[in-house]
């Protein structure tokens, strides 16, 4: 081999191996390789089982090769509707440090989460909606792979980011924080002591953490105090939420599963697929997960009712506080909130028009479509068909006996339901304009806003941490000002209070801030 050649080769190893895991222009490539021949009955035998632990391999990833990585079959129904006919493509959660703590992926990651499109013709909803909720929200990355097991092609894969290091310290400047995971097991059997909960709703259940430990899952054991002291103020306390955790992350969590109609979450009968996490300065920030059935992927609401086609294009906004649903406490105690609830309508009405009411939505969908279609045409195990696939943008597919609606069927029904929803497009408050420069006690913001009864300031000093509210002083000709003392740094976004409705700047406000 030439010298020109063998840098060459090796320029190509780095750049190959540097690539980025969640890259959405790129396809990652991830083969398995299991030494034990039976590797698929070990792998099911510990499902059911031992579902944590897992069977031992070696996996290239991007082709770069990691020596004794664990690997387990993940998900719920994606595993076992899937298995029951008997196909191939099962969902893979693969660690690739489970052997040697030392070893991490190209950007520090350790875990590989792979989804199997299950539910989902279409193949697109679980990186379209994260997509969408990453403009609002700290949210994973997600794209595609090729997934090889001992050398046979399984199909296309969603790659989801996992919620560990990487993800932590890029949102939450850290990650040695407990993380709570909202995840019922569903064979576990509630201690007769407990009293009973509506799987991970954050309802009460006292001040014993086994009646916790059953539902949710922990980063640490230590972690099960920190829960129990959340859902306690939440419930007995909510007044005290704003210095407990990030209300508008999870306004904007509520308003995404929401207009994007994912019920497979918190809002659904599930009550499902969230994360907490604890910063190091003691806030807790709730986190979406498992998009993979938004676009009304999923039906099933609480008391076993499966919405048909036009209740989930008419899915209301105040689903569980217009009911006042005590098994619902984080939307419920949010929602009595006056303020926090116009807050939500105005994230509910900047979703709308940034995705809903322009199409933005479905080109992005149909992009996507186009990018993987090569790569689904040859997934010889894939869980539908071509014409599914294709289908299922925009009309009803079958998927193994269950209807799955298309997405631009839906959404496209539920634009104009929106567009029709009377408390929604209430826009008295407007601000204008929003400045702010130093002073000799620190930072003075002002705001030009009109229409306005009050107007607040979320701010913090630092770029961790949560937001404190402030009501700013009133002054004539609809302007206001508040003045934050010693301020060196700061970071802070704006809310004006109507009678009816409140408007925030920036308009994705909490993830764009203004900055001194």
């Amino acid at each position: 081999m030439s010298i020109r050649l063998f840098f060459a080769c090796l320029f190509f190893v780095a750049k190959l191996s540097a690539q980025d895991l969640y890259d959405p222009k790129k396809i990652t490539e991830v083969r398995i390789q299991f030494k034990n021949p039976k590797w698929k009955e070990v792998l099911d035998s510990l499902k059911s089982t031992h579902p944590e632990m897992r069977l031992t391999a070696d996996v290239t990833v991007n082709g770069v090769k990691y020596n004794g990585v664990g690997v387990r079959y993940k998900g719920n129904s994606s595993y076992n509707n899937v298995k029951k006919t008997g196909m191939l493509k099962l969902p893979f959660n693969i660690k690739i440090n489970y052997t040697d703590k030392t070893k991490k992926l190209p950007g520090g990651y350790t875990v590989l989460k792979l989804a199997n499109g299950f539910r989902d013709p279409s193949l697109v909803r679980e990186v379209l909606a994260y997509e969408i909720a990453r403009n609002y929200v700290p949210a994973p990355k997600a794209n595609f792979a090729k997934v090889y097991v001992n050398d046979t092609y399984l199909g296309l894969y969603t790659n989801t980011e996992s919620i560990e290091g990487p993800f932590l310290d890029r949102h939450f400047g850290g990650h040695n924080g407990p993380i709570i995971k909202g995840d019922p097991d569903w064979t576990a059997t509630r201690p007769s002591k407990c009293p009973e909960s509506d799987k991970c709703s954050l309802t009460y259940l006292g001040e014993d953490t086994t009646c916790y430990n059953y539902i949710y899952e922990y980063s640490t054991p230590e972690a099960a105090l920190d829960l129990v002291s959340f859902v306690r103020d939440l419930n007995k306390n909510p007044e005290k939420l704003d210095k407990l955790m990030d209300i508008d992350q999870a306004l904007w969590m509520l308003a995404i599963n929401n207009v994007l109609v994912n019920l497979d979450s918190y809002v659904g009968a599930f009550c499902q697929n969230y994360y907490l996490y604890k910063d190091t300065l003691g806030g807790i920030h709730p986190v979406l997960w498992d998009l993979n059935l938004a676009f009304g992927g999923f039906r099933l609401m609480p008391g076993s009712k499966v919405l048909n086609d036009e209740e989930l294009k008419n899915f209301h906004l105040f689903v569980h506080h217009k009911e006042g649903n005590p098994n619902r406490p984080l939307i419920t105690k949010l929602m009595a909130n006056n303020l926090y609830r116009k807050m939500y309508l105005a994230h509910c009405r900047t979703l709308y028009r940034d995705y809903i009411e322009n199409g933005l939505y479905l080109k992005r969908a149909k992009e996507w479509q186009a990018f993987i279609a090569p790569h689904v045409k040859e997934d010889k195990y894939k869980l539908y068909s071509d014409k599914a696939f294709t289908a299922n943008i925009s009309e009803t597919t079958d998927a193994a006996g269950t209807p799955i609606i298309g997405i631009s069927e839906l959404m496209e029904a539920r634009k104009e339901v929106l567009k029709n929803t009377p408390y929604l497009w209430f826009e008295e408050a407007s601000i204008k304009s929003v400045t702010h420069e130093k002073s000799t006690a620190g930072v003075k913001v002002k705001i030009n806003a009109t229409g306005a009864q009050k107007v607040y300031v979320f701010w913090r000093k630092t770029p961790l941490g949560l937001y404190e509210k402030s009501e700013c002083k009133a002054e004539p000709e609809g302007q206001y000002s508040l003045e934050v003392p010693s301020a060196t740094t700061l970071q802070y976004y704006v809310v004006a209070e109507g009678e009816k409705s409140a408007a925030c700047m920036p308009a994705k406000a909490g993830l764009e801030v203004y900055r001194l």
